[in-house]
């Protein structure tokens, strides 16, 4: 198995994850970019050519998945016929209590800005109605957990280093690996760690990233730890 990938944001993390399914037999092509593609007698043959020095290859498989990002999808919605503002990247703009460029009609989910999340557009309907009725709405994006579920899963919630460093803010890191974790070798799934990124001075979490088979589940209650503003260390005071 190829996989043909752009860098991440997170280059440790990445690679962690990287190194992982490396061990599983899967070969990853980095900046590369796929070029066209044919089908001949039950194979695909996919054309790909390098990005540094435009190096042409091709590479022989069963199956292709195509799986390049996704879009705001607004075909068809008439939005040009009450001229609904849009940016360069087809998303409806809005503000930040969700009004669109058109009083009364406000947006919300996939079609705007943020991730692509039923969870986010969720709590985004929620805070749009709030809005409608009393004048105050909220939506804590920090909080709002991803999950990618491969073997093993990669889930993480709140800000990155990368974030927290074009801010401005102080913090430190906490990491665990998951192979001094008894139940984990147990269960021989002690690939990843949990890593904790804190405020320096309030040792308040700003966010975790896990990389561990099943971890997606935990993601949920660091979502609501995230919030409360607790700490990386427990305190009295913290219960």
């Amino acid at each position: 198995m190829f996989l043909v990938l752009r860098d991440y944001t997170n280059r440790f993390y990445s690679k962690t994850f990287q190194k992982t399914l490396s061990k599983q037999g899967i070969k990853f092509k980095l900046n590369t970019k796929v070029t066209g593609a044919d089908k001949t007698d039950g194979k695909v043959f996919v054309k790909t050519e390098a990005a540094k020095d435009g190096k042409e290859e091709t590479l022989e498989a069963d199956v292709v998945l195509v799986s390049v990002g996704r879009r705001p999808y607004t075909k068809g919605l008439g939005l040009e016929n009450i001229e609904v503002e849009v940016d360069n990247r087809g998303r409806i703009v809005i503000d930040d209590q969700f009004n669109t460029s058109i009083p009364g009609i406000k947006c919300i989910g996939d079609v705007t800005f943020g991730p692509m999340l039923a969870h986010k557009a969720e709590e985004e309907g929620i805070a749009a109605v709030e809005y409608l009725k009393s004048g105050h709405g909220h939506v804590n994006y920090n909080a709002i957990p991803s999950v990618v579920y491969t073997h093993p899963e990669v889930a993480w919630v709140g800000k990155t280093e990368q974030e927290l460093k074009k801010e401005g803010v102080e913090f430190k890191i906490g990491k665990f690996p998951f192979a001094a974790n008894s139940r984990a070798k147990t269960n021989q799934d002690s690939e990843g760690f949990v890593k904790i990124i804190a405020e320096k001075e309030s040792d308040r979490i700003l966010g975790v990233h896990i990389i561990g088979e099943f971890y997606g589940k935990l993601d949920g209650g660091w979502c609501i730890l995230t919030p409360l503003r607790f700490r990386a260390k427990r305190r009295r005071d913290d219960l």
